[in-house]
């Protein structure tokens, strides 16, 4: 007995051991600077709550605020959109076609972000593919005014956050137990209905997983509303920048950025209260 009680004692302190590089990575890179980003809004002339004042009063950073989350809630609502049947049909093809389908969602992660936003000015611009293409087929006399609009901005961020949405989508919709589908249709369930009664509602958590995921990372979007975008789509990302590169401002723009840190954990504990975090590494329910 005391053998497997040391041994255990013994496998707890390797794995320990394993985890202090992570955890020493995590702390310098991640937490600190955190911290310190925060210790840094509170004291920029002794303690004082004036950056978080102007955050809250100035009609400037409400405008970037409401900006922020509406640009994000759409992309998305529509990424989810997209990568829902795209997810579904994953779950439905074959392996060798499911395999085929994946490298295609996942290619556009071996390219830059910037490279990506770039590649819709070629595409969007005056003399872009698209115009020219809508020019020389007579649909339109002069060019469309796609870019440097919430269009341009909205579009790119859902191919963007495509890929990231269709693999939590996919991974919650292979947990979802196949039989039961089976079931429905042997009582009597056509396709649709099975779908609509059965599989729709068991991938919810998924959908939800996903949407969060999604959500968080288009708030903090930097890069393509600052190529695609024009000053009336500005994102509080791009606000930051500015306060801390052109106004040297830091007590405002880490006030920012924690306000914006603070918005995304709170989401994130609301989800894990509804639904739990696990659901979205494979957990199972609470």
């Amino acid at each position: 007995m005391r053998s497997l009680w040391r041994a255990r004692r013994d496998r707890e302190m390797v794995a320990s051991l394993l985890l202090l590089p992570a955890l020493a990575w995590i702390f310098a890179f991640f937490l600190l600077p955190l911290a310190l980003m925060c210790w840094r809004s509170f004291a920029a002339e002794g303690f004082s709550l004036e950056p978080y004042s102007v955050l809250f009063t100035s009609p400037l950073y409400t405008k970037v605020m409401l900006t922020t989350v509406r640009t994000a809630a759409i992309a998305t609502i529509g990424a989810l959109m997209l990568a829902y049947p795209l997810a579904y049909a994953l779950t439905m093809s074959s392996r060798a076609l499911r395999a085929l389908i994946l490298v295609l969602v996942l290619v556009p992660y071996w390219v830059d972000i910037i490279v990506r936003s770039f590649s819709w000015l070629i595409l969007l611009g005056d003399n872009g593919l698209i115009n020219k293409a809508l020019i020389e087929l007579g649909l339109v006399q002069a060019p469309l005014a796609l870019l440097y609009n919430p269009f341009s901005v909205l579009i790119a961020m859902v191919q963007i956050l495509l890929p990231l949405a269709t693999i939590v989508l996919f991974g919650a919709m292979l947990r979802i137990d196949r039989t039961l589908m089976s079931a429905a249709t042997i009582h009597g369930a056509g396709a649709w209905a099975a779908f609509r009664t059965v599989f729709f509602p068991l991938s919810l958590p998924g959908v939800y997983g996903a949407g969060l995921l999604v959500f968080v990372l288009a708030l903090g979007f930097y890069v393509t509303p600052a190529l695609l975008g024009s000053p009336r789509e500005t994102m509080i990302a791009q606000t930051i920048m500015v306060d801390a590169t052109q106004l040297l401002d830091w007590a405002q723009a880490s006030a920012a950025g924690s306000v914006l840190l603070l918005i995304t954990t709170a989401i994130a504990i609301l989800y894990n209260r509804t639904f739990s975090l696990d659901r979205l590494w494979g957990g199972t329910d609470r």
